[in-house]
């Protein structure tokens, strides 16, 4: 992670794990002349593909279903044929 301040190089200091999905990271700059430090965070959003042995004490969330835009406006409910679509056996 670059500096907010300067741009340069950080590396972590150091990190604590507070539960199983989040741990604080401390930071500094490599930049001598802008010696910042801060604290940053690094936790759990959502799995991309469920876990072949899956901790039975969490409840991790999955990512959430999002229908296309294009599938929902020519979904099944659509009455209105696309005219641009070839059939399955036009070639």
């Amino acid at each position: 992670m670059p500096c907010p301040h300067c741009g340069h190089e950080t590396f972590r200091r150091s990190s604590r794990l507070i539960t199983p999905t989040y741990r604080e990271i401390f930071f500094a700059c490599r930049n001598i002349a802008c010696g910042h430090t801060f604290k940053g965070s690094l936790g759990y959003l959502y799995g991309i593909s469920p876990s072949a042995i899956p901790n039975p004490a969490l409840d991790l969330p999955l990512r959430p279903f999002e229908r296309s835009p294009a599938l929902c406006a020519a979904g099944p409910e659509s009455s209105e044929a696309d005219t641009d679509q070839l059939g399955l056996f036009d070639t």
